[in-house]
């Protein structure tokens, strides 16, 4: 039964991810099956922790998320996602959780502007009598898709989970 919740919440986080990265968006689907995927997994499987300490650090990511919403520094999407996310770590994994997070997003930051001024200088070198169409993830002063960094910090927490049958990476 452990396999079943492991294998739906990396899923959903790789479906999560290709979104972002596709149209820069994050279904409310998958933040909706994780969260009930979750419920199943609490009633069906013993906790490592308290019931309450689950509820308690999706509450405080979600805080934290709405403040940073309505300064333009997360996207809804994203506070949706990390909040499920946090659900599934509770209290005794959110920190490990959120560094992970932190570290996967500077690590995709990086590559992206990497990627974007190789890009961009390759293609002033052909000059402007050609048109190239890049996808938009490709495109210089595009949002960095922060839904694959949330979703690369589920994954390590889902391999890390004990209630999930995971042993410690």
């Amino acid at each position: 039964m452990e396999m079943t919740f492991l294998v739906t919440l990396i899923g959903m986080l790789v479906v999560a991810a290709a979104f972002d990265v596709w149209r820069f968006i994050i279904p409310n689907l998958v933040s909706a099956v994780l969260i009930f995927a979750f419920v199943a997994a609490a009633v069906l499987l013993p906790q490592s922790e308290p019931w309450w300490t689950y509820p308690a650090a999706a509450l405080m990511v979600f805080g934290v998320g709405v403040v940073g919403y309505a300064f333009k520094i997360m996207g809804a999407g994203d506070i949706k996602l990390l909040t499920a996310v946090a659900l599934w770590a509770g209290t005794a994994q959110l920190l490990e959780l959120l560094v992970m997070v932190a570290v996967a997003g500077g690590i995709i930051a990086l590559l992206l502007i990497v990627l974007r001024r190789l890009l961009f200088y390759g293609l002033v070198s052909f000059g402007p009598s050609r048109e190239v169409h890049l996808p938009r993830i490709l495109v210089t002063g595009e949002p960095v898709p922060y839904g694959v960094a949330i979703a690369a910090g589920g994954i390590w927490l889902a391999l890390t989970l004990p209630y999930l049958g995971a042993v410690a990476l």
